[in-house]
C-alpha cells in the first residue's frame, strides 16, 4: 500500500531528491507559509545560517518530514515550513546563478500549494515567468515589478511572507 509510504519507510533525502520522486502539495488544511512573517526575524536567521552552513559542506539534517503519500504526491503533514523554504531557497539559487533551465523548472514545478489559488499561481510564474536576477535590488522588488505579479497578491499572507524570506534568503546567500 503507497499510503504513508514514508511514514512505514523513514529515508534521507535532499530537497530535490524529494521532488524528483514526489510531487509536493501544500494541503488546504495547512496553515499558511509562516516563516517570512514580521515577528519571526531570529527564526529565518537562524534556520538560513543553518542552511548557509550545510551550503558550505557542513552536513545537516532537517529534522523529518512526514504525511500521506498517495500517487507519488506527497501531502505534509508535518515540515511545510522546512519545504517551502527549500523550495524558495532552490529557486533563489537557480536564478542567482542563472541555472533555472527547463529540467529544474520542471522539478521546481512539483512543488505547490493547495491552501490558496493565489499561493500556487504565484507560484507557478515564479519559477516559469521568474525574474530578470539583478543584486543591486531586493528580490522581493523585482518580483513585484515583473509583469506577472498580480499586485492583489500582496494581499495573500503565504505571497507576502515568501517575499520576505526570499529577501532575506538573497541577503544571507550574497556572494
Amino acid at each position: 500500500m503507497e499510503n504513508n509510504h514514508l511514514l512505514q519507510q523513514a529515508k534521507t533525502m535532499s530537497f530535490l531528491q524529494l521532488i524528483d520522486e514526489y510531487k509536493i502539495f501544500i494541503p488546504v488544511i495547512q496553515r499558511d507559509y509562516a516563516q517570512g512573517r514580521e515577528g519571526k526575524e531570529e527564526l529565518r536567521e537562524n534556520f538560513l545560517k543553518f542552511l548557509l552552513e550545510a551550503v558550505n559542506g557542513t552536513p545537516k539534517e532537517l529534522d523529518f518530514v512526514y504525511g500521506s503519500v498517495r500517487n507519488k504526491i506527497l501531502q505534509p503533514l508535518d515540515g511545510q515550513q522546512r519545504l517551502t523554504t527549500l523550495f524558495l531557497l532552490h529557486w533563489f539559487v537557480a536564478v542567482k546563478e542563472n541555472k533555472l533551465n527547463d529540467e529544474l523548472k520542471n522539478l521546481l514545478t512539483k512543488f505547490t500549494y493547495e491552501t490558496r489559488t493565489s499561493s500556487r499561481e504565484f507560484c507557478i510564474d515564479l519559477i516559469n515567468k521568474g525574474i530578470i536576477y539583478n543584486s543591486e535590488q531586493n528580490i522581493s522588488e523585482l518580483i513585484i515589478d515583473s509583469s506577472w505579479f498580480f499586485l492583489s497578491w500582496k494581499r495573500d499572507q503565504t505571497i507576502k511572507s515568501m517575499l520576505t524570506m526570499l529577501d532575506d534568503i538573497q541577503q544571507t546567500f550574497q556572494d
